[in-house]
Protein backbone atom coordinates (compact mmCIF):
# COMPACT_ATOMS: atom_id res chain seq x y z
CA UNK A 1 0.00 0.00 0.00
CA UNK A 2 0.77 3.46 -0.42
CA UNK A 3 1.74 6.56 1.69
CA UNK A 4 -1.88 7.71 1.53
CA UNK A 5 -3.02 4.35 2.50
CA UNK A 6 -0.29 4.43 5.49
CA UNK A 7 -1.54 7.86 6.81
CA UNK A 8 -5.09 7.31 6.78
CA UNK A 9 -5.17 4.00 8.35
CA UNK A 10 -5.49 4.60 11.89
CA UNK A 11 -7.63 7.51 11.39
CA UNK A 12 -9.98 4.88 9.97
CA UNK A 13 -9.36 2.28 12.37
CA UNK A 14 -10.38 4.44 14.96
CA UNK A 15 -13.87 5.39 13.36
CA UNK A 16 -14.88 2.03 12.39
CA UNK A 17 -14.21 1.03 16.15
CA UNK A 18 -15.61 3.79 17.50
CA UNK A 19 -19.18 2.42 15.20
CA UNK A 20 -18.87 -0.75 16.21
CA UNK A 21 -19.16 0.08 19.74
CA UNK A 22 -22.21 2.20 19.29
CA UNK A 23 -20.22 5.57 19.93
CA UNK A 24 -21.52 7.00 16.06
CA UNK A 25 -25.39 6.01 16.90
CA UNK A 26 -25.34 7.45 20.37
CA UNK A 27 -24.13 10.44 19.09
CA UNK A 28 -26.74 11.02 16.75
CA UNK A 29 -29.66 9.29 18.76
CA UNK A 30 -28.78 12.24 21.57
CA UNK A 31 -28.64 14.90 19.01
CA UNK A 32 -31.66 14.08 16.99
CA UNK A 33 -33.41 14.03 20.57
CA UNK A 34 -32.71 17.50 21.59
CA UNK A 35 -36.04 19.81 21.30
CA UNK A 36 -33.95 22.43 19.08
CA UNK A 37 -32.74 19.51 16.79
CA UNK A 38 -34.13 20.73 13.89
CA UNK A 39 -32.60 24.41 14.45
CA UNK A 40 -29.42 22.68 15.24
CA UNK A 41 -29.70 20.85 11.82
CA UNK A 42 -30.50 23.79 9.38
CA UNK A 43 -27.62 26.07 11.21
CA UNK A 44 -25.04 22.97 10.16
CA UNK A 45 -26.34 22.71 7.11
CA UNK A 46 -26.49 26.37 5.86
CA UNK A 47 -22.83 26.68 6.96
CA UNK A 48 -21.83 23.24 4.83
CA UNK A 49 -23.46 24.87 1.94
CA UNK A 50 -21.76 28.08 2.18
CA UNK A 51 -18.51 26.57 2.58
CA UNK A 52 -15.70 27.19 0.42
CA UNK A 53 -14.89 22.96 -0.48
CA UNK A 54 -19.01 23.03 -1.22
CA UNK A 55 -19.17 25.65 -3.44
CA UNK A 56 -15.64 23.86 -5.23
CA UNK A 57 -17.66 21.11 -5.62
CA UNK A 58 -20.70 22.73 -7.14
CA UNK A 59 -18.59 24.14 -9.51
CA UNK A 60 -16.47 20.77 -10.63
CA UNK A 61 -19.32 19.24 -10.78
CA UNK A 62 -21.14 21.68 -13.80
CA UNK A 63 -18.05 21.25 -15.58
CA UNK A 64 -18.36 17.72 -15.95
CA UNK A 65 -18.85 16.67 -19.29
CA UNK A 66 -21.80 14.72 -19.43
CA UNK A 67 -23.23 18.52 -17.74
CA UNK A 68 -22.71 20.53 -21.10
Amino acid sequence: MGPFHDAIKPVVEKLYASVKCGNEAQISIDSNSKPDYRVGLEAELKALRESEMWQTAVTVRQLRPENN
